[in-house]
């Protein structure tokens, strides 16, 4: 699904779409296997089955092509190894629910687009402590929440949690939006790190602890005005990491 971010008939800045496999899956693929083997021998093959399966979690393509699933997990995921695809940030979204009068302008569809911090580490603590220490060490105060896009994000290994997040190198004071700029209306989490997310039913959500769930009903949407030409894998070794890659790419 296409659509056009058009302020007149002569201006148009920028297309947002859902993202078709062929474009994102191959260079995602080689992004996961290589962060998966960078990081096997420290952390073993425990740790690679169970990060395999939270980054492997989408659920295939539909008659359109489109990636089915998202989560918070593979959200940051696309951003640090998929940085040619410029996923929707939260204000872009947010300009198009506000032209679809206050829907969401992609229908009965689930669209992760960031992360909301705030408080202590209590929810997802391993994860938000780690983040929080990011902000401290930028001098980013958190304030009332914050809400990093996938874009000012990275996905980092983590012996307990598995996974986790820092912020961007570039990332700085201004860019992070606080909470209230989103029509969330209550639907916030206290203390801890929750993914962000325009829902099915066009309601704004950030009080979601679960940052590896995915269904059907999610979308992975980009916004730019010029597509991005896949990137082209390498054939991988047969080992662990093939096997767990191999069984994700049969759903395509």
């Amino acid at each position: 699904m296409e659509i056009r971010d058009i302020i007149k008939v002569e201006q148009q800045r920028g297309i947002a779409s859902t993202v078709k496999s062929e474009d994102l899956i191959p260079a995602y693929t080689e992004g996961v296997q290589k962060f998966l083997r960078n990081h096997q021998l420290e952390m073993g093959d425990d740790w690679v089955k169970m990060v395999g399966e939270r980054l492997y979690k989408f659920s295939g393509k539909n008659k359109e092509g489109d990636v089915l699933g998202s989560s918070t997990d593979m959200g940051v995921a696309i951003a640090t190894f998929c940085p040619e695809i410029p996923l929707i940030t939260g204000q872009q979204l947010l300009e198009l629910y506000s032209r679809a009068e206050n829907k969401n302008p992609f229908g009965s569809v689930y669209i992760d687009f960031g992360v909301h911090i705030n408080g202590e580490h209590e929810v997802n603590p391993t994860q938000a402590k780690i983040l929080l220490n990011d902000f401290k060490a930028k001098g980013i105060e958190l304030g009332e929440g914050r809400v990093p896009n996938f874009n000012q994000l990275k996905l980092i290994a983590d012996k307990d949690a598995g996974l986790a997040y820092k912020l961007t190198d570039d990332v700085c004071f201004d860019s992070i939006a606080v909470v209230s700029a989103y029509p969330f209306e209550g639907r916030v989490g206290k203390n801890g790190l929750f993914g962000a997310c325009l829902g099915r039913d066009g309601g704004w959500y950030a009080g979601g602890g679960g940052l590896r769930g995915s269904d059907d009903c999610g979308r992975v949407v980009r916004y730019d005005a010029e597509g991005v030409a896949p990137k082209k894998l390498e054939k991988p070794a047969k080992d662990l990491v093939t096997t767990l890659t191999g069984n994700f790419m049969r759903k395509f």
